[in-house]
């Protein structure tokens, strides 16, 4: 099940001159979550340099033990998030993670402010 909070047609979404970034809570299926972690790094590693203003991305696993997991994705523009999301890369990205994915919720935020490095 995937609960999207990506759609960004509203007049914010318009307004948002700067950097975005994506937030997306995984929960893998049981017993998956070695498997999903290998194929999300995996793309990483594979994706690199071919996704225009993507400056990366940060993976985090919950320590309560649910074996949820975060994935935060640094976009340029708006515009290079809703290119990547329109791509035969992303469509590809998703065959590669979705076997391993009982649930996702992405949800798209303005970057407002940033300090130090993640």
């Amino acid at each position: 099940m995937i609960t999207d909070r990506t759609q960004n047609h509203s007049t914010e979404a318009k307004e948002i001159a700067g950097q975005v970034l994506l937030v997306n809570l995984f929960t893998p299926k049981a017993g998956m979550v070695d498997d999903f972690i290998a194929a999300q790094t995996g793309e990483y590693v594979r994706l690199r340099g071919q996704v225009k203003g993507w400056q990366g991305n940060r993976l985090g696993r919950t320590v309560d033990g649910s074996g949820q997991l975060v994935n935060i994705a640094l976009f340029d523009t708006l515009e290079n998030y809703n290119a990547w999301r329109s791509s035969q890369l992303f469509a590809d990205h998703l065959e590669v993670i979705r076997p391993f994915v009982e649930q996702s919720a992405p949800g798209m935020y303005e970057l407002l402010y940033s300090a130090g490095e993640l």
